[in-house]
């Protein structure tokens, strides 16, 4: 009896392994990364698209320079700024996100040589992850307001009384972005901050 509750009690003094729960964790971090990664590059993909939608842009709407309607001389230069500003966005979230999964990948290979055991900076990827997470919420809405100013060129600026057509496209974008963008951030938040 005394044999087996020390038995017992020696069974409970080992040590876990680290491996089944670490490389959970570590699987969990990269596909996440993965995801995110793969969101950048379609949204890169929509800023080049919409780059060369900008350089022929002709107003639907507007019947000369002085209709109230034009968007101002400024607005194609807007879509420009800030296709670029959410093109550098995304590739800043996409260039950190690669870095943390190779820094995971690093740390996993390490965990097969038995005396190297390194263990996950727990902080260091969450902040990562959270950085990456906020310049993707960024270069979507930099991408969203190239859009409005998109659609300002082709069916007229959105101060205009009669722009109904503008309004009917700009508003609902700009609703579902908002909402999608911070329902992203604050699973982000739940989920590396909880």
């Amino acid at each position: 009896m005394t044999s087996g509750s020390g038995g017992e009690k020696n069974m409970a003094s080992l040590p876990k392994s680290p491996d089944s729960s670490d490389a959970a964790e570590t699987t969990l971090h990269i596909s996440a990364l993965d995801a995110l990664v793969n969101v950048n590059s379609i949204f890169s993909g929509v800023v080049f698209i919409g780059l060369a939608f900008s350089s022929n842009s002709i107003s639907l709407v507007a019947s000369g320079a002085d209709d109230p309607c034009n968007p101002s001389s400024n607005t194609a230069r807007r879509v420009v700024l800030c296709e670029v500003l959410a093109f550098a966005a995304y590739l800043l979230s996409s260039l950190i996100a690669q870095g943390l999964k190779l820094q995971l990948a690093l740390i996993g290979a390490k965990k097969v040589v038995p005396n190297a055991l390194v263990p996950i900076n727990e902080r260091f990827i969450r902040i990562g992850m959270a950085i990456t997470a906020f310049c993707t919420a960024i270069g979507t809405i930099f991408l969203t307001l190239s859009i409005i100013f998109l659609i300002e060129l082709r069916l007229g600026a959105l101060s205009c009384p009669t722009s109904a057509w503008s309004k009917s496209a700009a508003i609902p974008l700009a609703v579902a972005v908002i909402i999608g963008v911070l329902s992203f951030l604050c699973t982000v938040l739940y989920a590396f901050f909880a």
